[in-house]
């Protein structure tokens, strides 16, 4: 059994620029990270499994950020970024490297805080079930070809429906 590493350097939170017909990472920060995974096969490295540790080295929320994830190819011409979206964009990252054996940093880009919603705040509406709110469209005029058929004037109350005599 092999007790192999993958080891992946990484800049954090940049931006690609354009320089002619080529492209550059522009790093926020001029530090590089590294992360590594011990295992034999490349395969078990995942997208998310990629991700996460990616978040746990920044110390950041996963479910709290978007991140880009994307690189640089060594073996294109003209150098044009590429984006990693899935596992098989992983597995191509990980085995494309140049001559000389060397892999391309992994750029990511920190593109944006997502906000969570509080469902207690949803769910905190006061006077509003569905009974109530079907009365209030039905009081306004709106919804009101969904009473046909149910026996029910127009402006009846349905719960205030009236015994109508057969004389």
């Amino acid at each position: 059994m092999c007790s192999c590493s993958t080891n992946i350097h990484f800049d954090y939170d940049g931006r690609y620029s354009k320089d002619g017909d080529d492209y550059e990472w522009i790093p926020t920060d001029a530090r590089l990270y590294d992360i590594s995974f011990k295992t034999s096969l490349l395969e078990e490295i995942t997208y998310s499994l990629l991700k996460e540790r990616i978040c746990r080295k920044m110390g950041i929320n996963p479910f709290a950020k978007m991140l880009n994830l994307g690189y640089i190819s060594l073996v294109v011409e003209p150098k044009r970024q590429s984006y990693i979206l899935d596992n098989e964009d992983v597995y191509v990252y990980l085995t494309s490297v140049d001559r000389e054996q060397r892999r391309s940093i992994l750029h990511v880009e920190d593109i944006e805080e997502l906000q969570i919603v509080r469902i207690t705040e949803q769910l905190s509406r006061v006077g509003e079930s569905s009974c109530s709110r079907n009365y209030c469209e039905r009081e306004s005029g709106y919804g009101e070809e969904e009473n046909v058929g149910t026996g029910l004037e127009h402006g009846e109350h349905p719960h205030k429906k009236q015994k109508k005599s057969r004389l």
